[in-house]
């Protein structure tokens, strides 16, 4: 899968970028603030998925712009497909999408198309951060390879909300106690669902993230990662739901009906799940030190995109927003060697902070302008 042409205006502080990337190797350089993080986010918009930089659609905006625009063309390996994604300022807000012309408000068709994986400074976030960024992880980095997962993921949040808002009426005296369990068959039925493709996704994921981070330190650490469920511990799962795990779901929503009450809030099911990651056995979010953190954000990303294309059969598109410059040439060779047949975008301040020879095309970005570099960036 390779973007061949992308064009962006408005969005932030972007005006008028029009870029033919290389298939595979693609250079932004520029100082701090002028647009090299934007053109990336507004790349990753194309997905369908929240900003990777956790910014919301209202800030995507540019201050004085009416409206943001961005048209991309790309091949996924069958077909060249076109995705048009534009916002006009305004209450409500209007946002158009259209897929290869045809019009939609949903952005699943987007997630489906299109797919990127990104890596950026704050996904050591990923490791030192809440559970819920790892089960965000998990869940999208599962939803691209099994994509009707997340009608799933989308249902169970809903049936979750609306489980809460009984547990919180009954409460207050509003509702019968049995009101409050009118969802758990549907939110056993999802979450197990849920439980075993995260189960699925990190089972495949882990000897790739043991591989690589022994290659990234030269054997010398182990990292090794497991999914915990709250519901069934670290059990084995299969790969879809049984009637058994789901009534075991069931059951423990129905025990824990009277605790739930006194929370106020559903205390245990997919909403408590995490991502254990350890290195020689000890926790990485407690024992690790910093540089450690890194590596294990690093490798997570690269193991994700090393998946999907193995799962898939066609690479994604690979955004590196100001990680490579943070890096050894070793690191940096590791990366560059595990995206060289994909299409990366690479944003860094000074070309010379790059160890590695590279070929491909180089772009500078100033004030939320883009141009081609002829010859040597430097």
């Amino acid at each position: 899968m390779h973007i061949t042409s992308f064009a962006a205006d408005g969005f932030r502080n972007l005006h008028g970028v029009r870029l033919e990337p290389d298939p595979q190797s693609n250079l932004i350089i520029g100082d701090n603030a002028q647009g090299k993080t934007n053109l990336l986010d507004a790349i990753w918009l194309m997905t369908g998925c929240r900003s990777f930089h956790g910014a919301k659609e209202r800030h995507y905006l540019g201050f004085d712009a009416d409206f943001f625009q961005c048209d991309m063309q790309f091949d996924d390996g069958q077909r060249i497909q076109r995705i048009a994604y534009s916002v006009e300022r305004g209450q409500p807000r209007r946002r158009r999408i259209a897929i290869n012309g045809v019009d939609t408000q949903k952005t699943g068709g987007l997630f489906e198309a299109f797919h990127c994986v990104a890596f950026s400074p704050s996904d050591v976030e990923l490791v030192s951060g809440g559970p819920e960024k790892r089960r965000s992880f998990m869940d999208l980095c599962a939803c691209q390879l099994r994509p009707v997962g997340m009608q799933y993921v989308s249902r169970a949040a809903q049936i979750l909300a609306q489980r809460n808002a009984g547990i919180a009426g009954a409460a207050r005296g509003r509702l019968k106690k049995r009101d409050a369990a009118m969802w758990d068959d549907q939110l056993a039925l999802t979450g197990t669902y849920i439980s075993c493709l995260r189960a699925a996704f990190v089972r495949s994921l882990a000897p790739l993230c043991r591989e690589l981070y022994s290659t990234m330190t030269g054997g010398s650490e182990v990292l090794d990662i497991a999914y915990r469920s709250s519901v069934f511990g670290t059990e084995p799962l299969p790969e879809k739901p049984t009637p058994e795990l789901v009534a075991r779901y069931r059951e423990m929503l129905a025990q824990q009906l009277d605790e739930d009450l006194r929370l106020g809030y559903t205390g245990r099911g997919i909403q408590r799940d995490d991502l254990i990651l350890q290195i020689d056995g000890n926790a990485v979010s407690i024992f690790g030190s910093q540089g450690q953190r890194k590596s294990t954000a690093l490798v997570l990303k690269l193991a994700q995109a090393k998946l999907y294309n193995e799962k898939n059969g066609r690479s994604p598109v690979v955004l590196l927003d100001d990680v490579m410059g943070e890096l050894d040439e070793r690191r940096q060779r590791l990366i560059y060697d595990m995206v060289a047949q994909m299409q990366v975008f690479i944003t860094l301040c000074h070309p010379s902070s790059l160890r590695i020879e590279r070929r491909g095309k180089t772009f500078r970005m100033q004030a939320g302008v883009l141009t081609e570099v002829e010859g040597d960036a430097s």
